[in-house]
């Protein structure tokens, strides 16, 4: 492991609530029926005091109860949430020492729930964990303003009581959710503090259902303090990936709290891999006051094939061991993830410039493209915005389950949120793969005509609708104009950090945003050419598809970016491959030359657009079987012919007067190999 890079980032000071507290209420004395803000000098809503005893309050009820005969009862008002808001606020911020909170959830069949835990004493200014119950009876946590994916996805019963506890050492930050008692998830939060507890009705969305409806009982929390030494450095968290790709490298950071009274001035840290040869660091000239924050990043560690551990200890502060060695040292497992060969996985994301959550789309997918660049493509696929291309808008609005911005799908096989991207990618790119994909280009720059071919090279027999299609991204998109202005939730720092989003405003002017990985084109409506490869197909059989168009002049053209794809039969992307427009020209389009096993050189099409007739010009340089189809974009074969044997200079004429106007695709069968030419007819 390579030697630790110490500095120091940030040193933050937080305040220190010493004052033990409990609550304990079994909503047994209220009446049936009355509000429990208005009636609870403990409960209270999302707006305060205004809004107690209004709709946006909690009702008792005695319609179920997990002791004595009441509850209280929380109602969605409409598909959109809410009103109902409620919230227990815990006596202000705590942010060292450990509170357990504990309540009895039930939810009634087929609804859904939803509460969340606010970090700081000013409600609405950092979500800690949020909770859901989804409607088909799974519970799933996640970080809230940390913009994480779920920690956790577990069975939860619906009409039956549940327990759920939150324990947090904020000490340690070690935090863990157990549901009826059986731990569920244990994790170090970015955001350790909590402060109060909001109940807000939820249904829709991630968490399904009709309706939400549920009640709770038997709420508590007790907060115990930590009692501070005179030296104390505690190794609160180690933050690097848990998995990786086997064999690269990636790094992280360690975070250091002051736990004592006495300043930190320096610290000396050993950190093992395994058994690996331990590595010694040290950082000094520091003066970190009693409960702030050191964080000392940590050099790239390459992370081996499979399972290891990681094991960093503080081995002295202030140059002597410190008073309490038990919060020393933290272990993270890690996983070295090998990709199957020649597999990249492919991501399409749903965003436009008026949705406010979509920056995270865009942060999480130039994440990818900077972490995994030989093994991740994706392309963000822009809606009722200026970089909109209505086929593909279309085609992703229409795929199962699909609700709303952001959203990514990945492989055309898991509908999800771009949170979960990365986390995602490790299962994909270990799913073996049938093909090689490489894309090849001609660019004439005069006329801004841009032909490409994939080329897939099968290592493996298979059998089905198999399709190849191809998308054209740019990056760096930049223009002025109100269409181009960035709608922004994260603005302001209200939910924590998001690649920069965070500090800027909302909208993001125009000439603030670049645009990444923006669909500029996709061909055969979104889904591959329905029978231009065979059913069947053997191992070492080589196929190629050739796409043209004319780059509009508003596209950069080194920004240009191609995407090669392969479709399976039940529409899922088997594989796909991203190379720049200057790697694909130089690979060039595959012909006979480029790709020996082929007899002809890349066809001709002229005239093309197409009045009463178009010619095809081929140069056969051996004898060859010769065949051909147009079809429409829908897949219907408007013509067929098969030539018979023939060699040299051809051509090879369409009669189109009979065509309706429109695009075609010319499908040519020289032997075994297929070829494409997109025709258009505009009859005047």
């Amino acid at each position: 492991m390579k030697q630790f890079l110490l500095s120091l980032l940030c040193l933050v000071c937080v305040a220190y609530v010493q004052a033990q507290n409990t609550f304990s209420d079994d909503i047994e004395s209220y009446t049936d029926g009355a509000y429990i803000g208005a009636s609870s000098p403990n409960w209270t809503v999302w707006s305060g005091a205004a809004g107690e005893g209004t709709a946006e309050d909690a009702t008792v009820s005695t319609e179920a109860a997990h002791s004595g005969k009441q509850s209280i009862r929380l109602e969605a008002g409409s598909a959109s949430s809410g009103p109902t808001d409620l919230v227990l606020p815990f006596g202000g911020e705590k942010n060292i020492g450990t509170f357990t909170y504990t309540m009895w959830v039930y939810v009634t069949a087929d609804n859904s729930a939803y509460w969340n835990f606010q970090g700081k004493a000013t409600i609405g200014s950092i979500w800690a964990v949020d909770n859901y119950v989804t409607s088909d009876g799974h519970f799933f946590a996640t970080l809230g303003s940390a913009s994480t994916g779920p920690i956790c996805n577990v069975d939860f019963a619906h009409e039956a009581w549940n327990k759920y506890t939150l324990v947090a050492n904020m000490t340690r930050n070690e935090w863990e959710i157990k549901i009826n008692d059986v731990s569920v998830a244990k994790f170090a939060n970015p955001n350790n503090s909590i402060a109060s507890i909001d109940i807000f009705p939820l249904f829709g969305g991630d968490v399904g259902g009709s309706s939400a409806i549920y009640y709770i009982d038997d709420v508590s929390y007790i907060y115990e303090p930590y009692t501070l030494r005179a030296l104390d450095g505690g190794l609160i968290s180690i933050n690097m990936k848990n998995r990786f790709l086997a064999n690269e490298a990636s790094g992280g950071s360690v975070q250091i709290r002051n736990l004592g009274t006495t300043a930190i001035n320096s610290v000396n840290l050993s950190c093992q891999v395994g058994s690996g040869a331990p590595v010694t660091a040290s950082v000094s000239n520091v003066n970190v006051a009693s409960l702030a924050f050191l964080t000392i990043p940590v050099n790239p560690i390459t992370y081996a094939a499979g399972a290891s551990d990681l094991k960093c200890t503080i081995t002295s502060v202030n140059g002597a061991p410190d008073n309490d060695q038990s919060n020393d040292d933290k272990s993270l497992s890690l996983y070295g993830v090998t990709p199957a060969p020649h597999k990249v996985m492919f991501t399409e994301e749903a965003t436009g410039t008026w949705c406010q959550w979509c920056p995270r789309g865009a942060v999480y997918l130039d994440s990818m493209a900077r972490t995994y660049p030989k093994y991740w493509a994706g392309v963000a696929v822009h809606n009722n915005d200026p970089m909109t291309v209505a086929v593909y808008d279309n085609w992703l609005r229409t795929f199962p389950g699909f609700s709303g911005y952001p959203s990514i799908i990945n492989d055309r096989n898991q509908l999800t949120d771009p949170l979960t991207v990365e986390a995602d990618f490790y299962d994909h790119i270990v799913v073996p793969t049938p093909v090689i994909l490489t894309n090849g280009a001609k660019y004439d720059s005069t006329k801004r005509e841009l032909e490409v071919s994939v080329k897939g090279d099968f290592i493996d027999d298979i059998s089905g609708d198999y399709r190849f299609n191809l998308v054209v991204i740019e990056n760096n998109i930049q223009f002025p104009g109100t269409g181009y202005r960035q709608s922004n939730a994260y603005a302001g720092n209200s939910r924590g950090w998001m690649g920069g989003f965070e500090k800027l405003p909302n909208p993001v002017p125009a000439n603030r945003m670049k645009y990444n990985h923006v669909a500029r084109a996709i061909f055969d409506n979104a889904v591959g050419l329905e029978g231009y490869l065979p059913s069947t197909i053997k191992k070492g059989s080589t196929y190629y598809i050739t796409y043209t168009m004319t780059l509009a002049d508003s596209f950069k053209v080194p920004n240009i970016e191609l995407i090669g794809l392969l479709y399976g039969p039940s529409g899922e992307v088997v594989n796909a491959t991203i190379t720049t427009l200057d790697e694909a020209i130089k690979n060039g389009l595959y012909s006979s030359t480029s790709n020996p096993s082929l007899v002809f050189s890349a066809p001709k099409l002229a005239p093309n657009p197409s009045d009463a007739q178009t010619n095809i010009e081929l140069n056969l340089q051996q004898d060859a079987q010769v065949g051909m189809d147009v079809v429409d974009l829908t897949g219907k074969t408007i013509t067929s012919r098969n030539y018979g044997r023939l060699s040299g200079d051809v051509i090879l004429p369409i009669n189109t007067e009979e065509f309706d106007n429109g695009s075609y695709i010319i499908k040519l069968r020289i032997n075994d190999k297929l070829t494409t030419r997109k025709l258009i007819v505009n009859h005047r």
